[in-house]
């Protein structure tokens, strides 16, 4: 079960009476952000992960903005949680040795035994600055090495590996990518992984059709993790993209159409045909009867399409039960043509 991490706070994301709370991820992308959180948080020597979470008690209401698709909240990149039960924090208190107490134990130089004179303390600071400057700088270089070898879009040297795994240029995949403006409906997810990263595994796996298991290696997450981030960008993308009518004008159609078909099919706007998909075998008899494609000799659901002549998909149709004929199907889909 994850808790909450702020200290007194029982919150979990797994407890019903915390199904109306919304817990968060760390900013572990802006260092500044996150220095604020842990300053405020007040948690000495705690250092976040991806998993570590904090929930919403924390944050004032105008922290939160709503997400236009899902009426999810969420944080806004400028929160910082300063809400906090008011339990007394223990803090550490530096006393002087005994023998420091005794006015008579004085040394040349004028300080008491036990005591270290203002030069060696500054000395001894100094030392561990420098180390830990040292430590930061070796931090950094292995980062950068490791961000190298990572499969993200900013490691894909070249236009034909980028279309080999997306169908799309790097030019081309970053303006999709900013014309779907999905950024704060991916962060809602609270996953470790960026929204771009999480867009690229979305395109790599719809692009090469390879199992959660061998796309787990490459982005070194588990194969659980990968079913919830395709699962989730397509839900998504669908509240954005259904919005769009993608059936074109006839205008539109002509213009586009291929010189060959031009003189004979200059009157014809979309070729339409049905597809099948096979699906698990359900335990209902009935559903059974209804799924089963004589066609196929399997369980399938199946839909319409239709495509411009230049090969541009205008036209799809919801999912039927297999057992319907293409002719019944283009019948109950007549108001297309409307």
């Amino acid at each position: 079960m994850r808790y909450c991490c702020v200290i007194g706070c029982s919150n979990a994301k797994a407890k019903t009476d915390c199904r109306d709370k919304t817990f968060f991820t760390f900013p572990l992308k802006n260092s500044q952000l996150l220095q604020l959180w842990l300053k405020n948080i007040g948690r000495q020597g705690f250092m976040p992960s991806c998993s570590s979470l904090i929930c919403s008690d924390h944050f004032e209401e105008n922290s939160y903005s709503t997400c236009q698709f899902t009426k999810r909240r969420l944080l806004k990149q400028e929160a910082v949680p300063i809400i906090f039960s008011k339990t007394p924090k223990q803090t550490p208190k530096v006393g002087l040795p005994s023998s420091a107490t005794d006015g008579n134990n004085m040394q040349p130089d004028g300080t008491k035994h036990g005591m270290h004179s203002v030069s060696s303390q500054t000395e001894t600071f100094t030392d561990v600055s420098d180390r830990m400057t040292k430590l930061k700088d070796e931090l950094k270089e292995l980062q950068d090495s490791f961000e190298k070898k990572a499969f993200i879009p900013e490691n894909i040297s070249n236009d034909t590996q980028m279309k080999a795994l997306t169908s799309f240029t790097k030019e081309r995949f970053s303006c999709v990518y900013s014309f779907l403006n999905g950024e704060e409906d991916l962060q809602t997810g609270n996953f470790c992984k960026r929204p771009v990263d999480i867009f690229f595994l979305f395109l790599v796996k719809l692009r090469t059709g390879i199992s959660n298991e061998f796309l787990s290696v490459l982005f070194e997450i588990s194969d659980s993790t990968v079913s919830r981030y395709f699962t989730f960008i397509m839900t998504v993308l669908y509240e954005k993209l259904k919005l769009l009518h993608i059936f074109p004008s006839k205008s539109k159609v002509v213009e586009s159409m291929p010189r060959q078909f031009y003189s004979e099919n200059r009157d014809c706007r979309v070729i339409v045909d049905c597809t099948e998909f096979p699906i698990q075998k359900p335990n209902s008899p009935a559903e059974q009867q209804m799924t089963f494609s004589f066609y196929k000799n399997t369980n399938t659901l199946k839909g319409m399409i239709g495509i411009m002549l230049s090969g541009t998909i205008s036209f799809i149709s919801p999912l039927y039960c297999g057992s319907i004929s293409d002719k019944e199907l283009f019948i109950k889909r007549y108001q297309m043509y409307e």
